[in-house]
């Protein structure tokens, strides 16, 4: 049932006046909209049913954004915060793929539900784990991460791990050359540490947290993007020799460049190429690919061996890829 041209512009037009949805079907109603309406729009799909006597626009236009999720908080209970994936976008946190794409919450007690454009997580959840973002109340990095990796796969949980533990690093004020530099402090390093433990023990016991255990164990806040930590957790994961991870390495020409994966002793490395990698513009591209050719020409001079993976690489293939390229003989050179 595909809803009206004319209900679409209404709904449209709310946004107008009552500002981003979720809204009270009262205030729909002060405004000119029968509860029949209201009923027919949800049926139609134009509108979703959050709660009883909430509804918000079913294009999700406004719901994730501050004034949307204000709205939605608004209409919860006091101790309601954002988490799991929606308290993972305003602080910049990596994601596992096949997040619930719904709005998620967490009220400590309460009863756990799922409607259409809500999740409510009913778990413990002490309040020292919560801080603010944007005036929004929300899961801290460490215990939003454990929510993310609790129950799935390895490498998911490594992601959601040190994507926090990243994040955690850059806010107290250290920038990504610090940390490929190794110049942040072990204080930082240990407050970051004392935050995952914390938000680990919140959830201690609970099912699927041992996952959790083993991916904070090596964690490592020097991974620059999902993909790389996912595809390290997947060559861990398979037995493979751990790699060093964005460190220095120097071509033939002494010049400095930095490996996203590195294997010393088989002077291999191993490059995640994502979609974004070499820009979006084709003059950028053509940059961005013809100091990439004149890097590894470098390297290669120098000894070393690359093996390359796209980000949506299948886990298999990418074990058989990298565990062919470690048993391959070292090439010698002048």
């Amino acid at each position: 049932m595909q809803p009206r041209r004319s209900t679409v512009s209404r709904i449209s037009r709310l946004s107008d006046v009552l500002g981003p949805g979720p809204w009270s079907v009262a205030a729909l109603r002060e405004r000119g909209w029968s509860q029949d309406q209201v009923d027919r729009a949800v049926r139609a799909g134009a509108l979703v049913r959050l709660r009883r006597g909430i509804v918000t626009d079913a294009r999700g236009t406004g719901l994730h954004s501050v004034g949307g999720l204000a709205s939605l908080l608004a209409t919860l209970a006091p101790r309601a915060a954002l988490s799991h994936a929606t308290a993972a976008a305003p602080q910049s946190l990596w994601t596992p793929s096949g997040c619930d794409s719904r709005a998620q919450v967490t009220i400590a007690g309460a009863a756990e539900r799922g409607d259409a454009g809500l999740r409510v997580h009913g778990s413990r959840l002490p309040h020292e784990l919560i801080h603010e973002v944007a005036g929004l109340p929300m899961t801290r990095p460490g215990r939003t991460a454990m929510d993310l990796g609790r129950g799935r796969s390895f490498p998911d949980a490594l992601m959601a791990i040190d994507g926090a533990a990243r994040a955690l690093v850059l806010a107290s004020g250290h920038d990504r050359w610090s940390i490929r530099r190794r110049e942040v402090p072990d204080q930082v390093l240990a407050e970051v540490a004392a935050e995952l433990d914390e938000a680990f023990r919140s959830v201690w016991g609970w099912p699927g947290t041992r996952v959790l255990r083993q991916a904070l164990e090596v964690r490592n806040v020097s991974s620059e993007s999902p993909s790389e930590s996912w595809s390290r957790g997947v060559l861990l994961l398979a037995g493979l020799p751990s790699p060093e991870v964005n460190v220095g390495i120097r071509g033939r020409s002494g010049r400095e460049y930095w490996g996203d994966l590195v294997w010393r002793r088989q002077r291999l490395i191993g490059e995640v190429d994502g979609d974004g990698k070499y820009g979006g513009e084709a003059p950028t591209r053509r940059r961005r690919l013809a100091e990439e050719r004149a890097r590894e020409d470098d390297l290669i001079a120098a000894g070393w061996r690359f093996v390359r993976w796209g980000s949506a690489e299948r886990g298999q293939v990418l074990v058989a890829r990298v565990g062919q390229a470690l048993s391959l003989p070292l090439r010698v050179t002048a």
